[in-house]
């Protein structure tokens, strides 16, 4: 079967990157587990991958955390707003919906991962090359550079 890696970098500290191997079968949803565990981070909000490597341009798709679909009002008003606009009103899809695979991939290039709307962690996400899989965990953390940021820094500063 098909592997995908990703090299994944926090666009505050492009020193600090992980590489990142998932099947071709695997969701957006299996790569947000993995980029959430290979930066340390508690999976305990919402998040969305921007194919045009800029949020909300609504120029893009956006695949999103599940949770985070408005339901028919919010896309209506996203239909209304792009009519206005004079565009076709772009695709959404939740990212457990969403293979790997299907996304055509080709190297180099960037996407951007938002994790935590209200925070904002912005990761640089750039498709390096397709793999054969082997015996093993899927996705994996291939390699590794620098020291994650503290995802709840300035929390815990606050109550020390």
């Amino acid at each position: 079967m098909k592997t995908y890696v990703f090299n994944v970098k926090l666009r505050c500290d492009k020193c600090v990157w992980r590489k990142i191997e998932v099947l071709g079968s695997q969701t957006l949803d299996d790569l947000h587990m993995a980029i959430q565990e290979a930066f340390d981070f508690d999976a305990d909000h919402l998040y969305s991958f921007f194919m045009s490597g800029k949020a909300w341009d609504d120029s893009d798709f956006e695949y999103y955390h599940p949770e985070a679909d408005g339901g028919p009002l919010e896309n209506r008003v996203r239909t209304i707003l792009s009519l206005i606009r004079g565009s076709q009103p772009k695709p959404r899809l939740p990212a457990t919906r969403v293979r790997i695979e299907s996304l055509n991939l080709k190297p180099k290039q960037k996407f951007l991962y938002l994790f935590d709307y209200g925070d904002e962690w912005q990761f640089e996400v750039e498709f390096l090359k397709e793999g054969s899989s082997e015996e093993a965990l899927y996705p994996r953390i291939v390699d590794s550079r620098g020291e994650a940021s503290q995802q709840y820094s300035d929390y815990e500063e606050e109550e020390s």
